[in-house]
């Protein structure tokens, strides 16, 4: 508008008769506008919720289908690790990198895919009835267990499988354990006349390093100087160095104040053990959970320890992860070392969608209401 066109407006105004306006003009015409916003405001909240409901049940959809197909370079432990219930067998081993591996509750070796958390049951062949030990290499990439005194491997890339025939000396396998460079498999177990035994066996086409005996009695480190034992409820983790020399390492009282028990599963580092602890009430972690701390060959005030996962089931035991797919610590403990890849339940996740319908229900009837109450007054 030109100032011109401006000032002769203003001019027409002032000398214009005012036209007789009944008292009640202004506020029916502010009720009316009051009206027609509110109509306004329940055309849009009709608009949000319906396309919001189709919304949050496409994206729900699509997050249940995605949510364990998200692709993770080079893979990662889960954040949560789920007792899935039965599944399908598969048969066909080429399954892929994994993760995790374990017994599940209804009795079926599961292994989860290191790169999309997928849940996988196998179909091993030759399987022991009693569920013996199940292990996944620190890699990720094979899988071994044992059936009558054999011991099998499985190569989860390819699926092929091996396995090394029952002699006298392992008639029973009772443990199994990988070293760290998923070379060779450690096993223990009873010969044909009862009596305590074990062994090294090779896998694959890398050189083991010779192991010295004390190896034996637990998971050995890279350098092969130090091997993590196992222990009932203790307050130290114990270890052992060459020559058999005992060596423990303190567990943090602040979170174990009557102790815990621990089950070494491998060595992410040089001198960081992953472990699976359990401990009872009291403890500020309780139940089972997954630990990374360092070994009694650092100084103590470089130690630390970090709980990898408070979610492990608990019929999980022991469990066996690619202690490799751990990230070296950044020394911050902020630092995230596992992936979240969503829940594999769909009972959980079709769940998720009721909280979100009732909401929107709830927001349509709120402006109806609304509506109702502006009428009135109206």
């Amino acid at each position: 508008m030109t100032d011109e066109l401006r000032a002769t407006l203003h001019r027409i105004a002032d000398e214009a008769t005012p036209l007789p306006v009944a008292d009640d003009l202004w506020q029916r015409g502010r009720a009316a506008r009051r009206r027609g916003q509110a109509f306004a405001v329940a055309a849009a909240l009709a608009l949000v919720v319906s396309v919001g409901g189709i919304a949050t049940l496409t994206t729900t959809d699509r997050e249940a289908d995605t949510a364990s197909t998200e692709k993770i370079e080079g893979g990662a432990i889960p954040s949560r690790i789920e007792d899935p219930g039965e599944l399908e067998l598969e048969s066909d081993l080429a399954v892929g990198r994994a993760s995790v591996a374990f017994f599940s509750a209804a009795g079926q070796p599961v292994v989860i895919g290191a790169t999309d958390g997928r849940y996988h049951a196998l179909d091993l062949p030759d399987l022991s009835p009693d569920r013996g030990p199940l292990v996944l290499s620190p890699d990720g990439r094979h899988l071994a267990w044992r059936s009558n005194g054999r011991i099998h491997s499985a190569d989860l890339d390819d699926g092929t499988a091996t396995y090394f025939p029952s002699s006298e000396e392992h008639a029973e396998v009772t443990d199994l354990r990988w070293v760290p460079n998923s070379s060779q498999l450690l096993w223990n177990g009873r010969n044909e006349e009862g009596e305590k035994t074990g062994g090294v066996l090779p896998v694959g086409d890398q050189a083991g390093r010779p192991l010295f005996p004390s190896a034996l009695r637990g998971v050995p480190s890279p350098n092969g100087e130090v091997v993590a034992l196992a222990s009932g409820k203790t307050d130290a983790a114990p270890f052992l160095r060459r020559r058999g020399r005992r060596a423990d390492r303190e567990l943090p009282a602040d979170l174990y104040p009557g102790g815990a028990s621990i089950q070494p599963l491998g060595w992410a580092a040089e001198d960081l053990v992953v472990a699976q602890a359990f401990a009872g009430p009291g403890a500020d972690v309780q139940g089972q959970h997954l630990v990374l701390f360092t070994s009694p060959d650092r100084p103590e005030q470089e130690w630390t320890y970090r709980v990898i996962t408070r979610d492990v089931p608990q019929n999980a035991v022991p469990l066996s992860i690619a202690v490799d797919l751990i990230p070296d610590l950044d020394g911050t403990s902020s630092q995230q070392l596992t992936h979240d890849f969503g829940s594999e339940s769909g009972a959980e996740e079709g769940q998720g969608e009721l909280p979100y319908v009732l909401g929107g229900l709830v927001t349509l009837l709120a402006g109806l209401a609304y509506i109702r109450m502006l009428h009135k007054q109206a």
